[in-house]
């Protein structure tokens, strides 16, 4: 077995590949820069240094002296830079002076005339500007005197909604109360209507018992003059039978049967009166004027 065969099995120890390819002259790691250790010569993939939590750097806070200090030299820095930029850049004094003298007057001259025109456009524009920034002012207090007008006008619509709100739900109960009276209407007519039918039929009823009881009292007084008749017709007879007869005896027995049939007589006229009270009691109907009054009265009650 070659010894090439047997190291195969190796690594390189300072970039991790095979030691058969290469030798340590030949590594890729030996001016590599190690940021765990940072040291040279080997990748951080291959080394064992293992950094300690006591060992890590915290940042060091620079005084303000050093701000100032850094701050001035970068100053200094941009100053050189900016400096190195224009065409005098590494010309002495005497040569910037002599190259700005060069300079032709004429070139002068027609550089300030077109400076001064430059100028006097600029001055156009700024008076255009201004005129046209006081028209954006107008503008701008117009728009807000008309904001101010729309807020009123959103504050009077929303105050007309609340308004017309309130007036449908009045609408809607006047609706409903207007319902409820049609409905009171109707039932009110239907019972003025069975009322005056009721009014109606105690009147035919009033009519003829008021006939019925007239029909009694005409018999009743018819009666009471047939016992009249006979009542006189009988004292005719007691008047004649006294004259005929001057019997004493004769006298009061007929003296005796007069008073007898006159008491009887008397009994019955007395009699007559409580009977006709008792019948009229017994078949007592109401008057017209208390039906009318009744109806009335319980038609009065219904509305309130």
């Amino acid at each position: 077995m070659r010894k090439a065969d047997t190291c195969l099995d190796f690594l390189c120890k300072y970039c991790g590949k095979t030691l058969n390819v290469f030798t340590y002259h030949q590594c890729y790691a030996v001016n590599a820069y190690c940021y765990k250790c940072r040291h040279h010569g080997h990748f951080a993939r291959m080394c064992n240094f293992h950094v300690k939590s006591c060992e890590i750097r915290k940042p060091k806070k620079k005084s303000k002296s050093k701000i100032q200090r850094d701050s001035d030299r970068m100053k200094m820095f941009i100053e050189k830079k900016q400096m190195s930029q224009f065409p005098f850049q590494g010309l002495e004094d005497k040569e910037i002076s002599s190259f700005t003298c060069s300079v032709q007057d004429e070139s002068v001259k027609q550089h300030l005339n077109k400076l001064k025109e430059s100028n006097r456009n600029f001055i156009k524009e700024i008076s255009i500007l201004k005129c046209e920034n006081l028209k954006l002012d107008t503008v701008v207090k117009d728009n807000m005197i008309l904001r101010n007008n729309l807020d009123k006008v959103n504050l009077e619509r929303l105050e007309h909604g609340r308004i017309i709100q309130k007036i449908e739900h009045e609408l809607a109960e006047h609706a409903s109360r207007t319902e409820n009276f049609e409905k009171k209407i109707v039932r009110l007519k239907e019972e003025n209507l069975n009322l005056t039918n009721a009014r109606q039929r105690l009147t035919m009823e009033f009519k003829n018992t008021d006939m019925h009881y007239n029909r009694i009292l005409n018999d009743m007084e018819g009666e009471i003059q047939k016992l009249r008749e006979e009542n006189v017709n009988s004292r005719h007879e007691i008047q004649h039978l006294d004259i005929k007869h001057s019997n004493r005896g004769v006298r009061s027995t007929l003296a005796i049967c007069s008073r007898w049939q006159f008491a009887a007589t008397s009994s019955a006229w007395r009699k007559i009166p409580t009977t006709i009270t008792k019948f009229i009691r017994q078949t007592r109907r109401p008057s017209l004027g208390g039906v009318v009054a009744n109806i009335t009265r319980k038609i009065w009650t219904i509305c309130d």
